[in-house]
C-alpha cells in the first residue's frame, strides 16, 4: 500500500510539473492573451506582424521608385548621374556625382556592410570653414529650409547622407530586384502608349495573376477604393501614388501581391515559419496543460482513495500523531508552514529565479513558486482532513465538536418543550446583554479601541443569532427527515432507514423507533414473500407428484385403446377418459409453468433475435392449425430487421400462449390480424380477432390465474395461457398489454429495440 501511495504522489508531482511547463510555454507564447482562437482561425497573414511588413515593404517600394531616377540611367546604375549642388563660397556653384560622393566617403572610412547599412562611424563636426551650402539633393528634391542653419553641412554630412539613400537603394534592389522574393509588385504611370514609367520585379503578370498568388493589393488612379484582400489595408497608398505620377492624368496603377505559399526564404517565409512554430509551441504547451490537469485529478483521486489507508498490517490502528490533532490545529499549523516556506521563498528562492528567467519574466516565476507553495500546503491539508474522515475523528476530534458537545449535556436528556424553553431563555438572556454592551460603548467611549469593542459585540452577537437560526432550521430539517421517512414507509418502502448519526438527543430516539418499525414492517414482509415462495414450491412439488400417476393413467388408457373394444359404450368411456387426462396434463404442466415464471425461479439466456423473422416462423407454426376452425390469418410485418435481446425459448411460449388464445377464442369464419409497429424504442408486437364468445371480463382480469374471458368454461383452456404469458414476457425485459372493446380482442407483447 505504501508503494501505491508513493508513486501516485510522485505521479501527482510529475503532472504538476507538466501543467507549470504548459502554463509556461503559452505564457511566454509572443502571443499570449490572444487566446486559442488564433491558434484554429488565424493564419500569419492576418497578423498585425505581416501588416506592418507589409507596409514597410510598399513604403520601400515608393523609395524604390524615387532612386531608381535618381541612380539609374536606362535601368543601370549610373554613377556619374549629379547627386547634390553645393554652393562653396559667393558665386561658386559645383555640383557633385555618385562616383564623387562614394569615394569621399571611402576616404572618410565609410562603408556599406552586410546588411547595407552605412558603418565606419559618424561624421565628426568640422570647423565653421568647412560647411558649404546646399541647393539641392537628388535623394530630396521637395526639401524646404524651415531654418537658416539648415541648409548648410559639412562635404564629409553629404557623402555620409548619400552613402546611407544608396545603401537604402541597395538593399531594396537586392532584396527584390536581385533575389527572388515573395512581393511581387508592378507601378506604372502611362501618358502614351510609347511614354510610361515601369516599375515591377516580375512581368507578364495580370491583375489575376497577383491576386492567385494570396493577398494583393490594387491602386488605380481612375478608382476611388483600393481593391484587396488584405486584413488592413495602409492609409497612404492612394496619395504616395499619385505624389509620385510624373504626368499629370489619372493613367497609372500600383499592383502589390505576397505569394502565400512562400516558394522563397525571404522574411516573409521566415516570419510564417516563425509564426508556425509559435503555433505548435502553444498547442504543446495546451496538451501538456490539459494532460497535466487530467493527470493532476486522476493521481489526486488515487491519492484520495489511498489516503487513510493503512500501509500494512501492522500499521492499523490509531492515527500518526499530526493526525490526531483536532482539525482545527491542523489548519493553523498548515497554515503557518506555507507563510514560513513563502518568508523562504522571498529571501531565497526568488533570487534563484532572478538568475535564470529575464527581468520581464521575473513576476510569472515568482507567482508560479507562490502558486505551488499554496497548491502544496493546501494538498496536504486537505489529505490530512481526509485521513481524520475516513478514520471518523474529523468531526469528533474537533475542538468545535468537543465545545458543542459540552454545551449539549445541558439539554440532551430534556423533552422537547423543555429544550425549546431553555434555549430560547439563553438566547433571550444574550442577546439583552449583547444589545446593553454595545449601547453602554457607544454611548460611553468614542475611541478606536471602544470602536474595536462594538465590533467584536456586533460579531457575537451575529454569531449568536444565527447559532440560534441554525438550530431552528436543523430541528425543521430533522421533522422533515422524519416526514419523507414516513411518507416512504407508508407507500409501501419498508426498506427506508433514517441516517440517525446526523440526529441528536429525543429527535434521534424519535428516528431510531422508526428504523425499528420499518424493520419490523420488512421482517413481515420478508416472511409473506417466504410464505408465497412456500406455496409455489408447494404447488410445483405437488403438480410434480400428480404427474407420475397421471402418467400411468394415459398409458393404461393407451393400452387398453389398441386392444381395439369393438363395444361402442366403452371406446366412448375411453375417449372421455382420454380428453380428460390430457386436459388434466396440460393443467398440471401450465401449473408448473405458472408458478416458476411467477416466482422468477427461471434460468434466461438473453440473446439478439430478429423480431419479424420469430412472427413468420410463428405463423407458419399455426397456419394449418387456424385453418381447422376456419380463421384466416392476415398479417402486416415490415420488411426490415428489427431487433430484440429475449430468450428464444420463452419468447416462443409467449406467442405460442397469444396464437392458441386466438385459436381457442376467435369466432370461426374469421379474421385473426397480427402485425408489428415500432412505437418509440419499442417493438410491438399485436393480435386482434373477434371473440366468439362474450368478452363479459375487463381486461386486466384475464392476467389473474384461472381467469378465462367465457364464463361457461365451454372449452378446454386451463386459463393460465394468458398468466404465463405475461409473466414470461416481464422476466424477459418486455410487457404484456391486452385491450377489450365489446367483441374485439387485442392483445400484443412489447421489448426494447435492441440499437
Amino acid at each position: 500500500m505504501k508503494k501505491r501511495k508513493d508513486f501516485a504522489a510522485l505521479m501527482h508531482m510529475l503532472f504538476s510539473l507538466l501543467v507549470v511547463i504548459g502554463v509556461s510555454i503559452m505564457y511566454s507564447n509572443s502571443h499570449y492573451g490572444e487566446g486559442i482562437r488564433w491558434v484554429t482561425h488565424e493564419t500569419y497573414e492576418d497578423t498585425p506582424e505581416f501588416t506592418r511588413q507589409l507596409k514597410s515593404d510598399i513604403d520601400d517600394i515608393f523609395n524604390y521608385v524615387k532612386y531608381k531616377e535618381i541612380f539609374e540611367t536606362n535601368g543601370k546604375l549610373d554613377y556619374s548621374k549629379p547627386i547634390v549642388r553645393v554652393m562653396e563660397g559667393p558665386g561658386t556653384i559645383r555640383e557633385y556625382t555618385v562616383d564623387e560622393m562614394m569615394r569621399r566617403a571611402k576616404s572618410l572610412g565609410y562603408y556599406l556592410n552586410e546588411q547595407f547599412k552605412v558603418s565606419g562611424g559618424q561624421p565628426a563636426a568640422d570647423d565653421t570653414d568647412s560647411y558649404v551650402r546646399v541647393d539641392y539633393r537628388a535623394y530630396e528634391p521637395d526639401f524646404k529650409i524651415t531654418e537658416p542653419g539648415e541648409a548648410f553641412l559639412t562635404m564629409d554630412q553629404i557623402a555620409y547622407e548619400v552613402l546611407t539613400h544608396l545603401g537604402n537603394y541597395y538593399s531594396f534592389y537586392y532584396r527584390f530586384i536581385q533575389n527572388p522574393s515573395n512581393l511581387k509588385f508592378e507601378v506604372l504611370y502611362q501618358n502614351t502608349e510609347e511614354d510610361y514609367k515601369l516599375y515591377n520585379n516580375v512581368s507578364g503578370k495580370g491583375i489575376n495573376d497577383f491576386k492567385a498568388m494570396g493577398r494583393y493589393l490594387y491602386v488605380t488612379g481612375e478608382a476611388l477604393y483600393v481593391d484587396s484582400n488584405l486584413t488592413t489595408v495602409p492609409k497612404n497608398v492612394s496619395s504616395l501614388l499619385e505624389k509620385m505620377n510624373p504626368y499629370n492624368n489619372g493613367n497609372y496603377h500600383m499592383t502589390v501581391a505576397v505569394d502565400t505559399s512562400y516558394p522563397y526564404g525571404d522574411a516573409y517565409a521566415r516570419a510564417s515559419a516563425s509564426y508556425d512554430r509559435m503555433r505548435l509551441l502553444f498547442i504543446v504547451g495546451m496538451i501538456s496543460l490539459c494532460l497535466g490537469i487530467l493527470g493532476c485529478m486522476a493521481t489526486l483521486y488515487a491519492l484520495v482513495s489511498l489516503t487513510g489507508q493503512p500501509d500494512t498490517e501492522q500499521d492499523r490502528g490509531p492515527l500518526k500523531r499530526i493526525d490526531q490533532l483536532p482539525a482545527e490545529s491542523c489548519l493553523l499549523l498548515y497554515c503557518g508552514a506555507a507563510i514560513i516556506t513563502l518568508f523562504l521563498a522571498n529571501r531565497l528562492a526568488y533570487k534563484i529565479i532572478h538568475l535564470f528567467f529575464a527581468v520581464d519574466q521575473w513576476n510569472y516565476g515568482e507567482l508560479a513558486l507562490r502558486v505551488l507553495i499554496y497548491y502544496a500546503a493546501g494538498l496536504s491539508a486537505a489529505l490530512s482532513l481526509l485521513k481524520r474522515y475516513k478514520a471518523g475523528s474529523l468531526w469528533t476530534g474537533s475542538l468545535m465538536h468537543r465545545g458543542l458537545n459540552n454545551l449539549s449535556l445541558y439539554f440532551k436528556n430534556h423533552r422537547f418543550t423543555t429544550r425549546i424553553m431553555l434555549s430560547y431563555a439563553m438566547f433571550l438572556i444574550f442577546n439583552i446583554a449583547m444589545t446593553m454592551a454595545f449601547a453602554f460603548l457607544l454611548f460611553t467611549y468614542n475611541s478606536l479601541a471602544s470602536r474595536f469593542l462594538m465590533g467584536a459585540v456586533a460579531l457575537l452577537l451575529f454569531c449568536m443569532d444565527y447559532w440560534v437560526f441554525h438550530q431552528m432550521y436543523k430541528n425543521a430539517w430533522e421533522t422533515d427527515q422524519i416526514n419523507e421517512a414516513l411518507f416512504n414507509i407508508s407507500r409501501g418502502d419498508t426498506t427506508y432507514k433514517i441516517d440517525t448519526l446526523t440526529f441528536n438527543g429525543k429527535a434521534r430516539e424519535l428516528a431510531e423507533n422508526i428504523n425499528h418499525i420499518s424493520t419490523g414492517l420488512e421482517t413481515a414482509l420478508q416472511e409473506k414473500v417466504r410464505s408465497e415462495r412456500l406455496k409455489a414450491d408447494l404447488i410445483t412439488n405437488v403438480s410434480h407428484d400428480i404427474k407420475t400417476p397421471l402418467t400411468s393413467i394415459i398409458n393404461y388408457v393407451d393400452l387398453i385403446k389398441r386392444e381395439k373394444i369393438q363395444d361402442p359404450k366403452i371406446q366412448g368411456y375411453l375417449e372421455v377418459l382420454e380428453q380428460k387426462s390430457q386436459r388434466l396434463k396440460t393443467l398440471t404442466e401450465d401449473l408448473v409453468e405458472a408458478s416458476k415464471a411467477s416466482s422468477g425461479n427461471l434460468k434466461l439466456e438473453i440473446t439478439s433475435i430478429d423480431f419479424v423473422q420469430l412472427i413468420h416462423q410463428t405463423n407458419g407454426e399455426f397456419e394449418e392449425k387456424f385453418a381447422l376452425r376456419h380463421l384466416e390469418l392476415v398479417s402486416t410485418l415490415p420488411a426490415e430487421t428489427i431487433l430484440i435481446e429475449a430468450d428464444g425459448r420463452y419468447l416462443w411460449r409467449v406467442l405460442e400462449n397469444l396464437y392458441n388464445n386466438a385459436f381457442k377464442y376467435a369466432m370461426e369464419h374469421s379474421r385473426v390480424y397480427a402485425e408489428i409497429t415500432v412505437e418509440g424504442d419499442m417493438a410491438v408486437f399485436t393480435m386482434k380477432n373477434i371473440s366468439q364468445n362474450p368478452l363479459n371480463i375487463h381486461a386486466d382480469e384475464l392476467t389473474e390465474r384461472f381467469v378465462r374471458g367465457d364464463v361457461a368454461r365451454t372449452t378446454e383452456g386451463s386459463g393460465l395461457g394468458i398468466s404465463i404469458a405475461k409473466s414470461l414476457a416481464e422476466l424477459q425485459g418486455g410487457e404484456l398489454r391486452l385491450y377489450i372493446d365489446g367483441d374485439l380482442f387485442k392483445a400484443g407483447v412489447a421489448f426494447p429495440v435492441k440499437k
